[in-house]
């Protein structure tokens, strides 16, 4: 096979990928208690991080959040496509990742914990909570739910993973918070 055929070959199971994935989400996914549960915790973290945030540190706030949604989309989109874990149902049908916990759940939280603990003892505590949570109570709930399922991983993993990017996001945060000569 030369690139082209190669090149058409990828592009033709991809479209067959999105295609079986749609008829996925439209025929078993949508409108099922699963599907409303996942809509219910992607749009509940904003209502709550809209009534908590802190106006004053919005901007350094937003982009502490934005890292995490970066950070943890592309590590979640690596780990999916490396058939790690998969996920059995989908708010949409063209992104089969956790957007609920990638784009709302992780990133209000970080968020909000950033804007509360100023200080890196309280902080990193504070992310080693979440951290534990996250790792022992919410994924083994999302497995039991059968919305989640490990396939090469161990959730446990996570635990460290969830520490390190509140803390690489923080101090990225006081970085650009120091080259734009702003307090934090």
């Amino acid at each position: 096979m030369n690139d082209q055929e190669i090149a058409n070959r990828i592009l033709d199971l991809t479209l067959e990928i999105t295609r079986l994935s749609i008829y996925e989400w439209r025929y078993l996914d949508l409108f099922t208690w699963q599907w409303w549960l996942l809509v219910t915790v992607f749009i509940i973290p904003w209502i709550i991080f809209i009534k908590m945030v802190d106006k004053k540190q919005l901007p350094a706030t937003l982009l502490l959040g934005s890292w995490v949604l970066i950070i943890s989309e592309s590590f979640d989109h690596i780990g999916y496509e490396l058939g790690m874990w998969t996920y059995l149902v989908e708010i949409f049908p063209l992104f089969p990742r956790f957007e609920e916990v990638n784009f709302s759940a992780l990133p209000v939280t970080y968020m909000l914990i950033y804007q509360n603990y100023k200080d890196w003892k309280r902080y990193t505590l504070a992310i080693a909570i979440a951290a534990g949570i996250f790792t022992w109570i919410c994924e083994p709930i999302l497995i039991w739910l059968n919305l989640y399922i490990p396939l090469k991983w161990n959730p446990t993993y996570g635990f460290p993973i969830y520490i390190a990017i509140g803390l690489v996001t923080k101090w990225g945060v006081q970085k650009v918070n120091s080259l734009a000569g702003t307090k934090e």
